[in-house]
């Protein structure tokens, strides 16, 4: 059933690349818009995950236009294995949404909470990361 759920919810979230120069990469992602001022936050664990593939320096997110701009070293990184690991963030997500959600809504911080989500997905994130192309 995962299968067809997550298919479903990839179809939802399409990436779009507007701007392309060396070292920076622009990605419009129409969910972006509707990213709650609350969860603005926590962009910083977002940054975290992507500066995971080496070469990308930093990930900055302009919710009212729905861009994520992503500045990276072209000596290290290129847009293509850029492109992948965002998919595959993606991916990772909807693969742990159940679980994810469920550590979220449990009492207590939502720093907390979020630091503690970061801490679990972090050593995925990782494993992904080896076997990325």
């Amino acid at each position: 059933m995962l299968g067809i759920k997550k298919q479903f919810i990839k179809s939802m979230i399409k990436l779009e690349i507007v701007g392309n120069t060396p070292g920076k990469l622009q990605v419009y992602v129409a969910q972006i818009k509707k990213v709650e001022d609350e969860y603005k936050q926590y962009e910083y664990y977002a940054e975290n995950a992507m500066r995971l593939l080496k070469g990308v320096e930093s990930l900055d997110v302009d919710y009212q236009k729905g861009v994520a701009t992503i500045k990276y070293d072209p000596n290290i990184a290129d847009v293509q294995k850029i492109y992948r690991w965002l998919q595959a963030i993606i991916d990772i997500g909807i693969d742990y949404y159940d679980e994810l959600k469920s550590m979220w809504e449990g009492p207590g911080d939502e720093t907390k909470k979020v630091e503690a989500i970061w801490q679990k997905m972090k050593p995925v994130l990782l494993v992904q990361l080896t076997k990325l192309k």
